[in-house]
């Protein structure tokens, strides 16, 4: 049941935010502008204090949902990743459980806030999730949104009926649409054969949230007795985030999108209450970790507030 709503909530957000870029008539932006209001980055970069609290305890309370449900890239990677599985059985279960790679995570965040501070915004949004989505979006699908709707303005008018008109495509520069091609085969290229590496590799909003989904409220859970090594549910895992025979879930990793609870034939993994000692664990596994993000944490903070700085000069 959690996983169908999470994929309602998820397929719901993921049309109407692609609407807020592809809408010419302002409809969307009336209707569904709070949508973009509540995407991470955007929220960090406006110091919109409130929302940035609310992802933060929502993520502390239910773990990376943010990255299954809100995200739009996260949204477009797991679409990818379905088509991939309706390939067969054998692209279903091609998962397996990986370590997470803190270094490169933190490397990338680091290099994301030192561009972000020295006013590189063009470059740090190649890989802002929001950002990214929006490019592929405006420049790539437009032209095609804007080509059907065209056909329908010019059927209408012949009817003597002006629901629609037409609207002239944006020439888009050469160099943006190859950006834009380009993050779109990368992105796709990464879900079909990883799932949710570039979010778990690359994207500096993943690796924010995942430092603070360690330590979530809520989160799915193995029980020990119930489960009997089957190994499903790592094998359809696509944060690749469950070690089935540690009976351990790196969390750092996982994306709450809760397939594995569905997939689960023994009923062996629950949403609930994590438990006090795989917290402990977790803690003294990640200390030095914990202290990579909390200095790339600051780095971003300061880039945030020069930027705000910049803006009120």
């Amino acid at each position: 049941m959690l996983r169908k709503i999470r994929i309602a909530l998820a397929a719901l957000c993921f049309v109407l935010i692609t609407l807020l870029f592809l809408d010419f008539t302002g409809w969307a932006q009336a209707h569904f502008g709070f949508l973009a209001k509540i995407q991470f980055l955007p929220a960090f970069l406006a110091l919109n204090v409130l929302v940035l609290l609310g992802l933060v305890l929502t993520t502390l309370l239910l773990g990376r949902v943010y990255c299954s449900v809100v995200c739009p890239l996260g949204v477009m990677q797991d679409v990818v990743n379905r088509l991939r599985c309706m390939a067969g059985k054998r692209a279903r279960n091609r998962f397996s459980f990986s370590r997470s790679k803190t270094i490169v995570r933190c490397a990338v965040l680091v290099v994301f806030a030192v561009c972000m501070a020295a006013g590189l915004g063009w470059l740090s949004s190649l890989i802002a999730p929001y950002s990214a989505y929006g490019r592929m979006v405006q420049t790539l699908a437009a032209p095609v949104y804007d080509w059907v709707n065209n056909i329908f303005a010019d059927r209408a008018a012949a009817t003597g009926s002006y629901v629609f008109y037409r609207h002239d495509t944006v020439t888009r520069l050469p160099l943006m649409i190859v950006v834009a091609a380009a993050t779109f085969a990368v992105v796709f290229a990464t879900a079909w054969i990883g799932g949710r590496a570039w979010c778990n590799t690359v994207c500096p909003v993943g690796t924010v949230l995942g430092f603070l989904s360690r330590y979530s409220f809520l989160a799915p859970v193995i029980d020990t007795d119930k489960c009997v090594g089957c190994s499903l549910c790592a094998r359809r895992c696509k944060a690749s985030c469950i070690d089935y025979k540690a009976h351990r879930i790196d969390y750092s990793k996982c994306v709450a999108c809760m397939d594995c609870i569905d997939n689960c034939t023994h009923n062996a993994i629950k949403y609930t209450k994590r438990r006090s000692a795989g917290l402990h664990k977790s803690a003294v596994a990640t200390d030095k970790s914990r202290r990579r993000f909390l200095s790339a944490g600051a780095m971003l903070v300061g880039a945030a507030a020069m930027k705000a700085a910049d803006k009120t000069a």
